[in-house]
Protein backbone atom coordinates (compact mmCIF):
# COMPACT_ATOMS: atom_id res chain seq x y z
CA UNK A 1 0.00 0.00 0.00
CA UNK A 2 1.54 3.26 -0.93
CA UNK A 3 -0.48 6.37 -0.14
CA UNK A 4 1.03 9.76 -0.01
CA UNK A 5 4.73 9.38 1.69
CA UNK A 6 6.43 13.35 0.91
CA UNK A 7 6.16 15.03 4.42
CA UNK A 8 6.00 18.05 2.53
CA UNK A 9 2.53 16.86 0.80
CA UNK A 10 1.82 15.54 4.31
CA UNK A 11 1.81 18.83 5.58
CA UNK A 12 -0.22 20.38 3.02
CA UNK A 13 -2.98 17.96 3.13
CA UNK A 14 -3.01 18.11 6.76
CA UNK A 15 -3.06 21.89 6.92
CA UNK A 16 -6.55 21.55 4.34
CA UNK A 17 -7.80 18.92 7.03
CA UNK A 18 -7.15 20.52 9.59
CA UNK A 19 -6.52 24.52 9.44
CA UNK A 20 -7.16 25.07 12.99
CA UNK A 21 -3.52 23.19 13.88
CA UNK A 22 -0.38 24.79 13.24
CA UNK A 23 2.72 23.19 12.45
CA UNK A 24 5.75 24.24 13.09
CA UNK A 25 8.77 23.02 11.40
CA UNK A 26 11.53 23.55 14.21
CA UNK A 27 14.39 21.04 13.17
CA UNK A 28 15.91 19.52 10.01
CA UNK A 29 14.37 20.36 6.60
CA UNK A 30 10.63 19.06 4.94
CA UNK A 31 12.58 18.96 1.67
CA UNK A 32 12.81 15.34 0.17
CA UNK A 33 11.70 14.00 3.40
CA UNK A 34 10.17 10.56 3.09
CA UNK A 35 8.08 8.65 5.62
CA UNK A 36 6.96 5.07 6.18
CA UNK A 37 4.30 4.35 8.85
CA UNK A 38 2.89 6.83 11.27
CA UNK A 39 2.80 5.77 15.19
CA UNK A 40 2.62 7.45 18.58
CA UNK A 41 4.28 4.32 20.18
CA UNK A 42 8.04 4.46 19.97
CA UNK A 43 8.30 1.35 20.62
CA UNK A 44 6.71 0.47 16.31
CA UNK A 45 8.56 2.69 15.36
CA UNK A 46 11.16 1.73 12.53
CA UNK A 47 13.65 4.03 10.03
CA UNK A 48 11.80 6.51 7.88
CA UNK A 49 8.91 6.54 10.47
CA UNK A 50 7.17 9.68 11.72
CA UNK A 51 6.64 9.49 15.67
CA UNK A 52 3.89 11.02 16.76
CA UNK A 53 5.63 11.62 20.54
CA UNK A 54 1.63 12.99 22.24
CA UNK A 55 0.55 13.03 25.96
CA UNK A 56 -0.87 10.02 26.97
CA UNK A 57 -3.09 8.30 30.09
CA UNK A 58 0.17 6.68 31.12
CA UNK A 59 2.98 8.18 29.55
CA UNK A 60 4.11 11.20 28.18
CA UNK A 61 5.39 10.52 24.36
CA UNK A 62 7.55 12.89 24.56
CA UNK A 63 9.42 11.18 26.99
CA UNK A 64 10.13 8.56 24.28
CA UNK A 65 11.34 10.56 21.44
CA UNK A 66 15.26 9.52 22.01
CA UNK A 67 14.37 6.21 21.46
CA UNK A 68 12.18 6.74 18.06
CA UNK A 69 14.93 8.60 17.08
CA UNK A 70 17.59 6.08 17.56
CA UNK A 71 15.16 3.48 15.97
CA UNK A 72 15.64 5.52 12.85
CA UNK A 73 12.22 8.04 12.77
CA UNK A 74 12.46 10.00 10.11
CA UNK A 75 10.19 12.99 11.41
CA UNK A 76 8.77 14.07 15.19
CA UNK A 77 5.78 15.72 16.16
CA UNK A 78 5.29 17.14 19.13
CA UNK A 79 4.51 20.15 21.32
CA UNK A 80 8.70 20.66 22.53
CA UNK A 81 10.62 22.67 20.21
CA UNK A 82 13.41 21.03 21.17
CA UNK A 83 12.79 17.28 22.55
CA UNK A 84 14.71 16.19 25.33
CA UNK A 85 17.30 13.57 25.17
CA UNK A 86 17.73 14.70 21.34
CA UNK A 87 20.52 16.39 20.08
CA UNK A 88 20.42 19.41 17.77
CA UNK A 89 22.22 17.88 15.30
CA UNK A 90 20.31 15.04 15.13
CA UNK A 91 18.67 14.08 11.40
CA UNK A 92 14.61 13.27 12.70
CA UNK A 93 12.45 16.37 11.21
CA UNK A 94 10.88 18.01 14.62
CA UNK A 95 7.68 19.30 13.95
CA UNK A 96 5.88 21.22 16.74
CA UNK A 97 2.25 21.71 17.10
CA UNK A 98 -0.50 22.37 20.05
CA UNK A 99 -2.35 19.37 19.63
CA UNK A 100 0.28 16.40 18.84
CA UNK A 101 -2.63 13.23 18.42
CA UNK A 102 -5.08 15.65 16.52
CA UNK A 103 -1.98 16.30 13.86
CA UNK A 104 -0.80 12.71 14.02
CA UNK A 105 -4.35 11.95 12.72
CA UNK A 106 -4.52 14.15 10.20
CA UNK A 107 -1.14 13.15 9.22
CA UNK A 108 -2.33 9.54 9.24
CA UNK A 109 -5.42 10.77 7.10
CA UNK A 110 -3.05 12.62 4.72
CA UNK A 111 -0.78 9.53 4.59
CA UNK A 112 -3.35 6.66 3.78
CA UNK A 113 -6.09 8.97 2.27
CA UNK A 114 -9.06 8.82 4.23
CA UNK A 115 -9.88 4.94 4.47
CA UNK A 116 -12.97 5.13 6.70
CA UNK A 117 -14.89 7.40 4.70
CA UNK A 118 -14.67 4.44 2.21
CA UNK A 119 -15.89 1.49 4.36
CA UNK A 120 -19.56 0.98 5.69
CA UNK A 121 -18.23 0.18 9.50
CA UNK A 122 -20.52 -2.03 11.53
CA UNK A 123 -19.37 -1.55 15.55
CA UNK A 124 -20.48 -3.78 18.36
CA UNK A 125 -20.30 -3.37 21.57
CA UNK A 126 -21.31 -5.00 24.92
CA UNK A 127 -19.64 -6.88 28.12
CA UNK A 128 -20.17 -9.87 26.38
CA UNK A 129 -20.30 -11.01 22.60
CA UNK A 130 -18.46 -8.52 20.62
CA UNK A 131 -15.92 -10.90 19.70
CA UNK A 132 -18.36 -13.14 18.07
CA UNK A 133 -21.36 -11.00 17.12
CA UNK A 134 -18.17 -9.04 15.20
CA UNK A 135 -16.76 -12.41 13.65
CA UNK A 136 -20.31 -13.78 12.13
CA UNK A 137 -20.97 -10.63 10.84
CA UNK A 138 -17.60 -10.38 8.77
CA UNK A 139 -18.38 -14.16 7.76
CA UNK A 140 -21.68 -13.45 6.61
CA UNK A 141 -20.61 -10.46 4.67
CA UNK A 142 -17.84 -12.32 3.18
CA UNK A 143 -19.26 -15.09 2.13
CA UNK A 144 -21.56 -12.99 -0.01
CA UNK A 145 -21.03 -9.52 -0.72
CA UNK A 146 -17.05 -9.70 -0.98
CA UNK A 147 -14.05 -8.64 1.37
CA UNK A 148 -14.63 -7.40 4.82
CA UNK A 149 -12.29 -6.25 7.23
CA UNK A 150 -12.72 -7.10 11.06
CA UNK A 151 -11.36 -5.22 14.13
CA UNK A 152 -11.71 -7.34 16.96
CA UNK A 153 -10.29 -8.76 20.33
CA UNK A 154 -8.56 -12.05 19.14
CA UNK A 155 -7.61 -10.47 15.44
CA UNK A 156 -7.49 -7.94 12.47
CA UNK A 157 -8.57 -9.17 9.28
CA UNK A 158 -7.72 -6.88 6.43
CA UNK A 159 -9.83 -8.67 3.44
CA UNK A 160 -6.91 -11.26 3.05
CA UNK A 161 -5.47 -12.31 6.01
CA UNK A 162 -5.81 -12.81 9.90
CA UNK A 163 -3.24 -11.68 12.27
CA UNK A 164 -3.30 -11.39 16.24
CA UNK A 165 -4.76 -8.24 17.69
CA UNK A 166 -3.01 -6.29 19.89
CA UNK A 167 -6.33 -4.90 21.77
CA UNK A 168 -9.60 -4.87 21.33
CA UNK A 169 -10.43 -1.39 19.91
CA UNK A 170 -6.33 0.53 18.20
CA UNK A 171 -5.78 4.01 18.69
CA UNK A 172 -7.27 6.56 16.51
CA UNK A 173 -3.61 6.86 14.07
CA UNK A 174 -3.05 3.05 14.35
CA UNK A 175 -7.20 2.91 12.69
CA UNK A 176 -6.61 4.77 9.97
CA UNK A 177 -3.47 2.58 8.75
CA UNK A 178 -5.02 -1.14 9.24
CA UNK A 179 -8.41 0.41 7.62
CA UNK A 180 -6.54 1.74 4.74
CA UNK A 181 -4.68 -1.76 4.26
CA UNK A 182 -8.58 -2.90 4.44
CA UNK A 183 -9.57 -0.99 2.03
CA UNK A 184 -6.47 -1.84 -0.48
CA UNK A 185 -7.46 -5.41 -0.07
CA UNK A 186 -11.00 -4.86 -1.56
CA UNK A 187 -12.86 -4.40 1.66
CA UNK A 188 -16.15 -1.78 1.84
CA UNK A 189 -17.61 -3.30 4.85
CA UNK A 190 -15.74 -3.50 8.05
CA UNK A 191 -17.25 -5.50 11.50
CA UNK A 192 -15.42 -4.24 14.69
CA UNK A 193 -15.60 -4.10 18.34
CA UNK A 194 -15.76 -1.55 19.92
CA UNK A 195 -14.93 -1.26 23.92
CA UNK A 196 -15.82 1.02 26.62
CA UNK A 197 -12.42 2.04 26.88
CA UNK A 198 -12.11 3.30 23.31
CA UNK A 199 -15.56 4.75 23.69
CA UNK A 200 -14.32 6.61 26.99
CA UNK A 201 -11.23 7.56 25.61
CA UNK A 202 -12.99 8.51 22.26
CA UNK A 203 -10.60 5.74 19.97
CA UNK A 204 -13.06 5.74 17.21
CA UNK A 205 -14.25 9.41 17.46
CA UNK A 206 -13.24 9.73 13.86
CA UNK A 207 -15.16 6.94 12.39
CA UNK A 208 -19.16 7.32 11.45
CA UNK A 209 -21.06 3.95 12.31
CA UNK A 210 -23.84 2.61 9.97
CA UNK A 211 -24.85 0.09 12.29
CA UNK A 212 -23.76 0.26 16.01
CA UNK A 213 -24.67 -3.30 17.80
CA UNK A 214 -25.78 -3.88 21.69
CA UNK A 215 -25.24 -6.86 23.03
CA UNK A 216 -25.76 -7.34 27.12
CA UNK A 217 -23.94 -4.93 30.04
CA UNK A 218 -22.75 -7.00 33.10
CA UNK A 219 -20.21 -5.91 36.17
CA UNK A 220 -16.51 -5.80 34.29
CA UNK A 221 -13.80 -2.97 33.99
CA UNK A 222 -14.99 -1.39 37.41
CA UNK A 223 -11.60 -0.81 38.23
CA UNK A 224 -12.02 1.63 35.37
CA UNK A 225 -15.24 3.12 35.08
CA UNK A 226 -15.93 2.90 38.79
CA UNK A 227 -19.51 2.95 38.37
CA UNK A 228 -22.03 0.97 36.46
CA UNK A 229 -24.00 3.78 35.61
CA UNK A 230 -20.28 5.07 33.76
CA UNK A 231 -19.71 2.09 32.15
CA UNK A 232 -23.60 2.40 30.61
CA UNK A 233 -22.42 5.13 29.56
CA UNK A 234 -19.64 4.56 27.98
CA UNK A 235 -21.49 1.84 26.00
CA UNK A 236 -23.94 4.23 24.83
CA UNK A 237 -21.45 6.79 23.20
CA UNK A 238 -21.51 4.36 19.84
CA UNK A 239 -25.15 4.93 19.97
CA UNK A 240 -25.26 8.65 21.14
CA UNK A 241 -22.86 9.33 17.93
CA UNK A 242 -25.39 7.27 15.38
CA UNK A 243 -26.27 9.74 12.78
CA UNK A 244 -29.50 10.07 10.76
CA UNK A 245 -28.62 7.36 8.20
CA UNK A 246 -27.51 5.27 11.15
CA UNK A 247 -29.06 1.37 12.65
CA UNK A 248 -29.33 0.92 15.96
CA UNK A 249 -29.36 -3.12 16.47
CA UNK A 250 -30.06 -3.71 20.65
CA UNK A 251 -30.59 -6.62 22.57
CA UNK A 252 -34.00 -5.90 23.85
CA UNK A 253 -33.62 -8.49 26.89
CA UNK A 254 -31.41 -6.72 28.16
CA UNK A 255 -32.46 -3.88 30.71
CA UNK A 256 -29.29 -1.51 29.26
CA UNK A 257 -31.09 -1.46 25.87
CA UNK A 258 -33.08 1.79 27.26
CA UNK A 259 -29.86 3.55 28.28
CA UNK A 260 -28.52 2.97 24.21
CA UNK A 261 -31.84 3.73 23.02
CA UNK A 262 -32.29 7.29 24.58
CA UNK A 263 -30.24 9.64 22.51
CA UNK A 264 -29.61 6.98 19.66
CA UNK A 265 -30.11 8.45 15.68
CA UNK A 266 -31.28 6.57 12.88
CA UNK A 267 -33.36 3.44 12.84
CA UNK A 268 -33.72 1.16 15.74
CA UNK A 269 -34.22 -2.49 15.44
CA UNK A 270 -34.79 -4.09 18.63
CA UNK A 271 -33.78 -7.90 18.64
CA UNK A 272 -35.71 -10.56 21.34
CA UNK A 273 -35.79 -14.01 22.36
CA UNK A 274 -39.22 -15.07 22.19
CA UNK A 275 -40.96 -16.61 25.42
CA UNK A 276 -38.04 -14.56 26.94
CA UNK A 277 -39.40 -13.46 31.45
CA UNK A 278 -37.18 -10.61 30.73
CA UNK A 279 -38.53 -7.28 30.73
CA UNK A 280 -38.10 -5.68 27.17
CA UNK A 281 -38.86 -1.77 28.58
CA UNK A 282 -37.31 -0.51 25.30
CA UNK A 283 -39.48 -2.48 23.18
CA UNK A 284 -41.74 0.30 22.28
CA UNK A 285 -38.96 2.68 21.38
CA UNK A 286 -37.88 0.43 18.55
CA UNK A 287 -38.67 0.79 15.06
CA UNK A 288 -38.35 -3.00 14.48
CA UNK A 289 -37.82 -6.32 16.36
CA UNK A 290 -36.82 -9.31 15.14
CA UNK A 291 -37.39 -12.30 17.73
CA UNK A 292 -35.41 -15.85 18.02
CA UNK A 293 -35.91 -19.11 19.70
CA UNK A 294 -34.43 -22.32 20.03
CA UNK A 295 -36.37 -25.27 18.66
CA UNK A 296 -33.34 -28.19 19.10
CA UNK A 297 -30.29 -28.75 20.87
CA UNK A 298 -28.34 -31.46 19.41
CA UNK A 299 -25.07 -33.14 20.08
CA UNK A 300 -23.42 -30.93 16.71
CA UNK A 301 -25.52 -27.75 17.88
CA UNK A 302 -28.65 -26.19 17.69
CA UNK A 303 -31.71 -25.27 15.65
CA UNK A 304 -32.86 -21.61 15.86
CA UNK A 305 -35.45 -19.61 14.66
CA UNK A 306 -35.71 -15.84 13.54
CA UNK A 307 -38.64 -13.64 12.41
CA UNK A 308 -38.69 -10.91 11.60
CA UNK A 309 -35.95 -10.33 9.48
CA UNK A 310 -37.65 -10.73 6.00
CA UNK A 311 -40.35 -7.83 7.45
CA UNK A 312 -42.69 -10.67 8.04
CA UNK A 313 -42.49 -9.71 11.46
CA UNK A 314 -41.23 -10.89 15.23
CA UNK A 315 -44.15 -13.07 15.37
CA UNK A 316 -44.62 -14.66 11.46
CA UNK A 317 -43.20 -18.19 11.04
CA UNK A 318 -39.78 -17.32 10.71
CA UNK A 319 -36.72 -19.09 9.07
CA UNK A 320 -35.43 -22.61 10.96
CA UNK A 321 -31.34 -22.48 11.12
CA UNK A 322 -29.12 -25.16 12.03
CA UNK A 323 -26.41 -23.50 13.66
CA UNK A 324 -23.22 -25.79 14.09
CA UNK A 325 -22.86 -23.70 17.65
CA UNK A 326 -23.02 -24.46 21.44
CA UNK A 327 -24.71 -22.17 23.89
CA UNK A 328 -28.02 -20.81 23.92
CA UNK A 329 -26.22 -17.55 23.61
CA UNK A 330 -25.02 -17.38 19.95
CA UNK A 331 -28.67 -17.29 18.74
CA UNK A 332 -28.97 -14.03 20.04
CA UNK A 333 -25.50 -13.54 18.46
CA UNK A 334 -26.33 -15.44 15.66
CA UNK A 335 -29.75 -13.07 15.01
CA UNK A 336 -27.88 -9.53 15.91
CA UNK A 337 -25.24 -10.93 13.26
CA UNK A 338 -27.79 -11.91 10.47
CA UNK A 339 -29.62 -8.42 11.14
CA UNK A 340 -26.62 -6.10 11.07
CA UNK A 341 -25.19 -8.24 7.79
CA UNK A 342 -28.24 -7.62 6.06
CA UNK A 343 -28.13 -4.14 7.29
CA UNK A 344 -25.03 -3.70 5.41
CA UNK A 345 -26.75 -4.86 2.04
CA UNK A 346 -26.24 -8.79 2.63
CA UNK A 347 -29.40 -10.65 1.20
CA UNK A 348 -31.85 -11.84 3.84
CA UNK A 349 -31.87 -15.44 1.75
CA UNK A 350 -28.01 -15.48 1.41
CA UNK A 351 -27.46 -14.21 5.07
CA UNK A 352 -29.32 -16.82 6.12
CA UNK A 353 -28.43 -19.72 3.70
CA UNK A 354 -24.85 -19.02 5.02
CA UNK A 355 -25.42 -18.69 8.66
CA UNK A 356 -25.92 -22.97 9.08
CA UNK A 357 -22.11 -22.70 8.60
CA UNK A 358 -20.81 -20.04 10.86
CA UNK A 359 -17.77 -21.02 12.92
CA UNK A 360 -17.19 -19.46 16.39
CA UNK A 361 -13.86 -17.62 17.17
CA UNK A 362 -11.09 -18.96 18.47
CA UNK A 363 -11.19 -19.99 22.57
CA UNK A 364 -15.35 -18.67 22.35
CA UNK A 365 -17.05 -22.34 23.56
CA UNK A 366 -14.10 -23.87 21.08
CA UNK A 367 -14.32 -27.83 21.65
CA UNK A 368 -10.77 -29.72 22.72
CA UNK A 369 -12.70 -33.07 22.85
CA UNK A 370 -12.32 -35.18 19.69
CA UNK A 371 -15.64 -37.50 19.60
CA UNK A 372 -13.85 -39.76 16.63
CA UNK A 373 -11.03 -40.23 18.51
CA UNK A 374 -13.20 -42.37 21.24
CA UNK A 375 -13.52 -38.87 23.69
CA UNK A 376 -16.67 -39.38 25.87
CA UNK A 377 -16.29 -36.51 28.05
CA UNK A 378 -17.17 -33.28 26.19
CA UNK A 379 -14.32 -30.13 26.91
CA UNK A 380 -14.80 -26.45 25.56
CA UNK A 381 -13.03 -23.77 26.51
CA UNK A 382 -14.37 -20.25 26.49
CA UNK A 383 -13.35 -16.83 27.52
CA UNK A 384 -15.71 -16.03 30.02
CA UNK A 385 -14.28 -14.12 33.07
CA UNK A 386 -16.76 -12.09 34.36
CA UNK A 387 -19.31 -13.29 36.73
CA UNK A 388 -22.47 -12.65 34.17
CA UNK A 389 -20.46 -14.23 31.59
CA UNK A 390 -19.64 -17.57 33.35
CA UNK A 391 -23.32 -17.71 34.46
CA UNK A 392 -24.19 -17.37 31.13
CA UNK A 393 -22.37 -20.15 30.14
CA UNK A 394 -23.22 -22.21 31.77
CA UNK A 395 -26.30 -21.82 31.80
CA UNK A 396 -26.62 -22.10 27.37
CA UNK A 397 -24.68 -24.88 27.76
CA UNK A 398 -26.95 -27.11 30.97
CA UNK A 399 -29.39 -28.35 28.09
CA UNK A 400 -25.87 -29.91 26.54
CA UNK A 401 -24.93 -32.07 29.07
CA UNK A 402 -26.40 -35.85 28.84
CA UNK A 403 -28.97 -37.72 31.32
CA UNK A 404 -27.07 -38.43 34.15
CA UNK A 405 -23.46 -36.19 33.37
CA UNK A 406 -22.17 -33.42 35.23
CA UNK A 407 -21.45 -29.70 34.08
CA UNK A 408 -17.99 -29.17 35.55
CA UNK A 409 -16.67 -25.23 35.31
CA UNK A 410 -12.74 -24.30 35.72
CA UNK A 411 -12.53 -20.27 36.64
CA UNK A 412 -9.84 -18.35 38.03
CA UNK A 413 -9.65 -14.49 37.96
CA UNK A 414 -6.85 -12.01 36.45
CA UNK A 415 -4.77 -9.93 38.49
CA UNK A 416 -4.47 -6.41 38.63
CA UNK A 417 -7.94 -6.11 37.85
CA UNK A 418 -11.24 -5.97 39.44
CA UNK A 419 -11.19 -7.59 42.41
CA UNK A 420 -14.53 -7.13 43.46
CA UNK A 421 -15.72 -9.34 40.78
CA UNK A 422 -13.94 -12.37 42.37
CA UNK A 423 -15.86 -14.18 45.04
CA UNK A 424 -19.22 -13.29 42.46
CA UNK A 425 -17.50 -15.35 39.59
CA UNK A 426 -17.23 -18.18 42.01
CA UNK A 427 -21.12 -17.87 43.03
CA UNK A 428 -21.82 -17.76 39.75
CA UNK A 429 -19.91 -21.19 38.71
CA UNK A 430 -21.49 -23.28 41.84
CA UNK A 431 -24.92 -22.14 40.98
CA UNK A 432 -24.59 -22.79 37.49
CA UNK A 433 -22.51 -26.09 37.69
CA UNK A 434 -22.27 -29.44 39.27
CA UNK A 435 -18.46 -29.16 39.78
CA UNK A 436 -15.92 -26.46 40.15
CA UNK A 437 -11.87 -26.06 40.05
CA UNK A 438 -10.56 -23.12 41.08
CA UNK A 439 -7.48 -21.70 39.92
CA UNK A 440 -4.79 -19.25 38.47
CA UNK A 441 -5.54 -17.29 35.31
CA UNK A 442 -3.17 -14.66 34.78
CA UNK A 443 -2.03 -13.53 37.89
CA UNK A 444 0.25 -10.66 36.37
CA UNK A 445 1.74 -8.77 39.92
CA UNK A 446 -0.53 -10.77 42.55
CA UNK A 447 0.28 -13.53 44.57
CA UNK A 448 -1.90 -16.66 42.28
CA UNK A 449 -2.28 -18.03 45.38
CA UNK A 450 -4.36 -14.93 47.31
CA UNK A 451 -6.25 -14.43 44.11
CA UNK A 452 -7.47 -18.15 44.49
CA UNK A 453 -8.61 -17.60 47.80
CA UNK A 454 -10.37 -13.99 46.95
CA UNK A 455 -11.98 -16.09 44.21
CA UNK A 456 -12.91 -19.25 46.34
CA UNK A 457 -14.23 -17.00 49.56
CA UNK A 458 -17.72 -16.53 47.35
CA UNK A 459 -18.37 -20.24 48.46
CA UNK A 460 -20.82 -20.66 51.60
CA UNK A 461 -19.50 -22.89 54.54
CA UNK A 462 -21.46 -26.03 53.18
CA UNK A 463 -19.79 -26.17 49.30
CA UNK A 464 -17.00 -26.97 50.05
CA UNK A 465 -18.01 -30.67 48.45
CA UNK A 466 -18.54 -28.94 45.30
CA UNK A 467 -15.50 -27.59 44.30
CA UNK A 468 -11.25 -27.45 44.59
CA UNK A 469 -8.70 -25.31 44.70
CA UNK A 470 -5.72 -26.24 42.56
CA UNK A 471 -3.17 -23.23 41.71
CA UNK A 472 -1.52 -24.72 39.13
CA UNK A 473 -3.93 -24.16 36.11
CA UNK A 474 -2.22 -27.06 34.17
CA UNK A 475 -2.59 -29.47 37.02
CA UNK A 476 -6.12 -28.64 37.09
CA UNK A 477 -7.27 -29.06 34.01
CA UNK A 478 -6.03 -32.48 33.96
CA UNK A 479 -7.40 -33.47 37.27
CA UNK A 480 -10.30 -32.39 35.85
CA UNK A 481 -10.59 -34.25 32.81
CA UNK A 482 -8.77 -37.38 34.58
CA UNK A 483 -11.85 -37.26 37.20
CA UNK A 484 -14.63 -36.91 34.79
CA UNK A 485 -17.33 -39.41 34.31
CA UNK A 486 -18.38 -40.69 30.95
CA UNK A 487 -21.29 -38.08 29.53
CA UNK A 488 -19.27 -35.06 31.79
CA UNK A 489 -19.45 -31.53 30.05
CA UNK A 490 -15.83 -29.70 30.64
CA UNK A 491 -16.00 -25.80 30.27
CA UNK A 492 -12.59 -24.03 31.31
CA UNK A 493 -13.37 -20.48 31.39
CA UNK A 494 -11.19 -16.91 31.64
CA UNK A 495 -8.44 -18.04 29.10
CA UNK A 496 -10.05 -18.56 25.39
CA UNK A 497 -8.11 -17.75 22.78
CA UNK A 498 -5.25 -16.94 24.83
CA UNK A 499 -2.11 -18.58 24.09
CA UNK A 500 0.18 -17.52 27.05
CA UNK A 501 -0.26 -17.13 30.89
CA UNK A 502 0.86 -13.51 32.66
CA UNK A 503 3.21 -14.42 35.53
CA UNK A 504 4.39 -11.25 36.71
CA UNK A 505 5.95 -9.36 34.00
CA UNK A 506 6.42 -12.59 32.34
CA UNK A 507 4.26 -14.00 29.07
CA UNK A 508 4.62 -17.34 29.49
CA UNK A 509 3.42 -20.11 26.68
CA UNK A 510 0.13 -21.51 27.80
CA UNK A 511 -2.94 -22.23 26.10
CA UNK A 512 -6.20 -23.84 27.57
CA UNK A 513 -7.16 -25.59 24.35
CA UNK A 514 -3.84 -27.57 23.41
CA UNK A 515 -3.36 -28.16 27.63
CA UNK A 516 -7.07 -29.81 27.71
CA UNK A 517 -6.12 -31.97 24.32
CA UNK A 518 -3.54 -33.20 25.94
CA UNK A 519 -5.22 -34.07 29.15
CA UNK A 520 -7.78 -36.09 26.77
CA UNK A 521 -5.47 -38.07 25.21
CA UNK A 522 -3.63 -39.09 28.47
CA UNK A 523 -7.46 -40.01 29.27
CA UNK A 524 -7.96 -42.05 26.10
CA UNK A 525 -4.44 -43.58 26.61
CA UNK A 526 -5.61 -44.74 30.40
CA UNK A 527 -8.71 -46.01 28.62
CA UNK A 528 -11.17 -43.62 30.23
Amino acid sequence: MAGVDSLEALLRTAARLRPDLKVEVVAGTVDGCRIGRIDDDSRRIGPGDLFVARPGTVSDGAAHIADAVAAGAAAILGEAPDPPGVEGGQRAVRLRVAEPLEAGVAFARARWGDPADRLRIAGVTGTNGKTTVATFIRQLVAGTIGACGLVGTIETHDGRAARPARVTTPGRIELVELLAGMVDAGCDRLAMEVSSHALDQGRVADLDFEVAIFTNLSGDHLDYHRTMEAYAEAKARLFDGLGREGVAVVNLDDPAAERMLRNAGGRRIGIFRRGAAASRTGHARVDRSVSYEIVAIEPAGMVVRVAGLGGDGPDGVGIEIPLRLHGAYNAFNVTAALVSAIELGVPVDDAAALASRLEAPRGRLEAAHDVAAGDRVRVFVDYAHTDDAIATVLAAMRDSVPEGGRLVAVIGAGGDRDRGKRPRMMRAALDHADRVAVTSDNPRTEDPEAIVREVASGAGPGETADYFIEVDRRRAIDRVVQEADDGDVVVIMGKGHEAFQLVGVERRPFDDRAVAVEALERRRGAGG
